[in-house]
């Protein structure tokens, strides 16, 4: 196995254990949303949506990473970040460029919100949750991906 297969091999695997984190925290924050009241959710509710914030942008940045990786091996451009995606909907792995991005325009969004805009949290974190299932088809198509063109790869990844 050449050293960029185990390095994608390596990611499918390290995806998998941070999609084990976000479907439990997903479970925690879908009883959460939609946020009625800031001030009523208890130091335990702020960490919970923290850690599921934290663990849906961790997600999707190493998708990301995989790819960039993929693209890579199968010789696409992958400058500017964008030709990866349109390579990624091409191979029907996400289903569109303009989802990704906005699915990470509000990843960017509320990691950077630090106003106390009731309203405004609550839409990103309703729509944080609703875009979960995106990410694990995507996550899941990856995964055929890798295992229908990278077969020779033992299944254990080691």
């Amino acid at each position: 196995m050449t050293t960029h297969l185990h390095l994608i091999w390596k990611k499918l695997d390290h995806l998998v254990r941070m999609r084990t984190y976000l479907t439990y925290s997903l479970a925690h924050t879908t009883t959460l949303v939609p946020i009625s009241s800031w001030e009523s959710l208890t130091p335990e509710n702020h960490e919970t949506l923290a850690a599921f914030r934290i663990r849906f942008s961790e997600f999707q940045e190493h998708m990301g990473k995989l790819m960039r990786a993929i693209a890579i091996e199968e010789e696409q451009t992958t400058e500017p970040y964008s030709a990866i995606l349109l390579y990624m909907e091409k191979l029907r792995i996400i289903d569109k460029v303009e989802r990704w991005k906005e699915i990470r325009e509000l990843r960017n969004a509320i990691n950077h919100e630090y106003e106390e805009n009731v309203e405004r949290l609550t839409a990103f974190f309703t729509e944080l949750t609703r875009a979960v299932p995106e990410l694990l088809a995507w996550h899941d198509r990856l995964t055929e991906f890798c295992e229908t063109n990278y077969s020779s790869i033992p299944t254990s990844h080691a």
